[in-house]
């Protein structure tokens, strides 16, 4: 591993020298397990939106102690798995204000989005039956989740406010893979606020690089 600064993502030239030294970043080793079957792209698409210089590897080398993807390394870190943990790591490490560290407060914010797209919105967009298989889409019930997604979203662009973060990567990628897997069979019109974030956040060019790679 490449040592001193040849190994790091250079911080911006504007900041002082204290400030760049305290600025954390992500090595240039960053490794990604996945494939476009999988939950990966979502991955992709915020390391685009962060510029993350990243490789996609051989997932015969794949870490993850489970042979699933998405799986992340960042140099010679441990291997990180699971699409929101994955998330919540780069965001701490360069989510935050030019390319640097989120702080408390800020990773705070946009953790419990990353948290619930995986345990509340993953379930409310694909129902399973008892042996995993997708059955449907919940959002056809209109579920209490869904009325207060459709609320927030119904009086600002993302979900903090006028500034796209980590949490819309999270929540937007479900609510992509909607019309990706059910197509006309679930009317997303009927959430307006939704169908307008939806297209806002399919429109950002991180999102057609992520979900377009080959």
């Amino acid at each position: 591993r490449p040592g001193g600064m040849q190994g790091l993502r250079m911080a911006p030239s504007g900041l002082s020298a204290t400030k760049r030294a305290a600025v954390a970043t992500v090595s240039m080793e960053v490794k990604l397990y996945g494939s476009q079957g999988s939950r990966s792209p979502l991955v992709n698409w915020y390391l685009h939106e962060t510029d993350t210089k990243y490789t996609m590897a051989d997932r015969a080398m794949n870490p993850h102690p489970f042979g699933q993807i998405p799986c992340l390394k960042d140099g010679d870190g441990p291997a990180i798995f699971e699409s929101g943990a994955i998330l919540t790591y780069l965001a701490h490490k360069c989510g935050g204000k030019e390319g640097g560290q989120m702080e408390p407060d800020e990773l705070a914010a946009v953790t419990p989005w990353i948290v619930w797209a995986n345990s509340a919105l993953d379930p409310i967009c694909f129902v399973e039956n008892e042996r995993g298989q997708v059955i449907g889409c919940g959002i056809e019930a209109n579920p209490k989740g869904i009325q207060v997604l459709e609320s927030i979203l119904s009086k600002q662009d993302y979900l903090l406010g006028d500034q796209f973060s980590v949490a819309d990567v999270a929540v937007a990628s479900y609510l992509l893979y909607v019309p990706q897997f059910f197509g006309d069979r679930v009317n997303m019109d009927r959430w307006p606020g939704i169908s307008a974030y939806m297209l806002r956040c399919a429109s950002r060019p991180g999102y057609a690089q992520a979900y377009e790679r080959e």
